[in-house]
């Protein structure tokens, strides 16, 4: 955080829709599903698909990037939505711990791809 009480980003993050998240924790049955809003090299931000807790803590995450592959990683979920994100209930926001280097160099062309079409 800021002098100014205002957070800044440590990576810069980019909007990524129609794209499947899945997150699972050791002994689930079934894993929790929804679709990624944003993704930067330092987590992102998905939009559950069914009304399901998701309690802080970590979890697997799975996703397929577009045009880049898929990417598994080790996440921890670190908040929900705020009042400024449509459908704030929905929303599950957390941060990579372990990301290995392709996955990582993926997640960066991506968004990199994706700074030039906005």
């Amino acid at each position: 955080m800021g002098q100014d009480g205002k957070m800044y980003r440590r990576f810069e993050r980019v909007n990524a829709n129609s794209i499947i998240v899945s997150l699972m924790t050791p002994g689930q049955d079934e894993p929790i599903s929804g679709f990624m809003r944003d993704i930067s090299l330092g987590g992102l931000k998905m939009q559950k698909i069914a009304d399901r807790e998701v309690p802080l803590g970590i979890y697997q995450c799975q996703f397929v990037l577009t045009g880049h592959g898929k990417i598994q990683a080790e996440v921890e979920v670190v908040g929900y939505g705020t009042d400024e994100d449509k459908f704030a209930k929905q929303i599950v926001r957390m941060r990579f711990l372990r990301l290995g280097l392709e996955s990582k160099e993926k997640i960066k062309q991506f968004v990199e791809k994706a700074k030039t079409v906005s």
